[in-house]
C-alpha cells in the first residue's frame, strides 16, 4: 500500500487557495463560467504538489495522469513530460485511423473516462516534452499549445511525430527534435536514451497501402535516472525485439499500454502480452496504463488488472507488479513493492485534541480525556 504523502517533502495548502472559487451568485452562473470553474476537475492542485514536491536523493518520482500520460521528476528538480493529454473524447474514421483500418470500421467512438489531473496551462517548469507518436492521445494539439505558450521546452519525438508539431501545430522548428533509435540527450539529473517501439497501430496510422517504418513513427524513451531507469513505451505491442533491449539496457520500470481488445482488430497488449515484454526487458517493476482512458477498451478494469497480477505473479515472481491510480505519484524505488496504490486519505493532518467529537466526550465523560494523568509512571 502506498503511504500517505510524506509533507516533509512539500508543504501543502488547501485545495480553495490553489484553485480559488468562483465569486460568481447562481443565479449568474452561464455555460462559459460553468466549464471554466469546474474544469479541470482537478484545478492546479496536482501541478501544486508536481512543482513543490522535493524528490529525495537517489530516488525519482512520477505521477501517472491518466491513459499513457506521466510526468517524471528528478532529484535535482527537473520536469519532464511524457505522452501528456488535454483532450476529450472523439472519433476515428477509416482512412486516418489504424484500429479502423484493421477492423473495417467506417468509425470508432473513443469515450474519454478520466478526469483531467493536471492544468496544462499552470506549469512552472517543463525541461522536456516527449511524445511516442502521433495518435491524439499522445500527441495532443491542447497540450502542446500549452506547453509552447507557457515554457521554453523543446518537443522530442519520431520524424512523423515532429512534423506534425511543425507543420500542424505551428511549433517553432528551432523548439522541435527529431529523435531517433540510440540518441541519448542530457538534463539535469537524467540522460534519455531513445528506443525502438513497436506499435503495430502506429505504422497504420494514416496509411492503408503500406506500413510506416517503426523508427519514423514510434518510439520508447528510457529515463536514466539516479534513483533507476524508467522505460515508457507508449503504445507498444509486444514484440520479440525487446529481448535485445532487455540483453542492452538495464530497466527497473517499464510503463506500457494494457486494454481490452475486441474481436476483429488489436491495439492494445494483453495481461498475458504484459508479461512477456516485462520478462523480454528483464524488468524489475511493471506498470500497466491506458487501460483507464477510453470506453472502448476499458472493459471491466478491474478484472484486467486482477488478471495482469496473477499472470505475474504465477508465472514469474521475481517481477514486481504497481497498479497505479490517477493522479497518483510513484516514487522509485520506495514504493516498488506498494503493489497497489492507495490515495492518501488526509488523515496524516488529523489532531484528536483539537477535535468537536473530543470536546463532546471532555464534558460528557471526562474521566475517559483524563486518561493521561492515570497512566502509569
Amino acid at each position: 500500500m502506498k503511504k500517505p504523502n510524506d509533507y516533509s517533502r512539500y508543504k501543502p495548502r488547501p485545495y480553495n487557495e490553489i484553485c480559488p472559487e468562483s465569486t460568481l451568485k447562481p443565479s449568474e452562473i452561464t455555460r462559459d463560467a460553468w466549464l471554466k470553474d469546474a474544469f479541470p476537475e482537478w484545478g492546479r492542485f496536482l501541478n501544486y504538489e508536481i512543482d513543490h514536491y522535493t524528490v529525495p536523493k537517489g530516488e525519482v518520482s512520477m505521477w501517472w495522469v491518466g491513459g499513457s500520460s506521466w510526468v517524471l521528476k528528478t532529484d535535482e528538480g527537473s520536469i519532464f513530460l511524457i505522452d501528456p493529454y488535454a483532450g476529450v473524447s472523439h472519433s476515428t474514421k477509416y482512412g486516418e485511423c489504424g484500429v479502423c483500418y484493421q477492423s473495417g470500421a467506417e468509425f470508432i467512438n473513443w469515450l474519454k473516462l478520466t478526469p483531467q489531473y493536471l492544468d496544462p496551462w499552470a506549469y512552472e517548469r517543463i525541461d522536456g516534452y516527449f511524445i511516442s507518436h502521433t495518435h491524439c492521445d499522445h500527441c495532443d494539439p491542447y497540450a502542446v499549445a500549452a506547453a509552447k505558450q507557457v515554457s521554453d521546452t523543446s518537443f522530442y519525438g519520431p520524424k512523423v511525430v515532429t512534423e506534425k508539431l511543425v507543420g500542424e501545430f505551428g511549433v517553432p522548428k528551432e523548439r522541435v527534435v527529431t529523435a531517433s533509435v540510440g540518441q541519448v540527450l542530457s538534463f539535469p539529473g537524467a540522460k534519455v536514451h531513445i528506443l525502438p517501439n513497436y506499435d503495430d497501430t502506429a505504422i497504420r496510422t494514416d496509411t492503408a497501402d503500406a506500413l510506416l517504418a517503426y523508427d519514423d513513427c514510434c518510439l520508447s524513451f528510457l529515463f536514466e535516472t539516479s534513483g533507476g531507469n524508467i522505460l515508457f513505451a507508449g503504445d507498444t505491442w509486444y514484440n520479440d525485439a525487446y529481448v535485445e533491449i532487455g540483453a542492452t539496457y538495464d530497466i527497473d520500470v517499464a510503463t506500457f499500454d494494457m486494454g481490452y481488445n475486441a474481436v476483429g482488430a488489436t491495439d492494445k497488449m494483453t495481461p498475458f502480452d504484459a508479461l512477456r515484454f516485462g520478462q523480454a526487458l528483464r524488468v524489475k517493476v511493471l506498470i500497466p496504463d491506458h487501460y483507464d482512458i477510453w470506453a472502448n477498451i476499458a472493459g471491466e478494469p478491474n478484472l484486467i488488472i486482477d488478471q495482469f497480477e496473477r499472470i505475474v505473479a504465477e508465472m514469474d515472481p521475481g517481477i514486481r507488479t504497481v497498479v497505479m491510480r490517477g493522479g497518483g505519484r510513484f516514487d522509485y524505488p520506495a514504493d516498488q513493492d506498494i503493489k497497489r496504490y492507495w490515495y492518501p486519505d488526509g488523515s496524516e493532518s488529523y489532531n484528536f485534541d483539537k477535535s468537536a467529537i473530543r470536546d463532546a466526550i471532555a464534558k460528557r465523560r471526562p474521566v475517559l480525556t483524563d486518561h493521561k494523568s492515570k497512566k502509569k509512571g
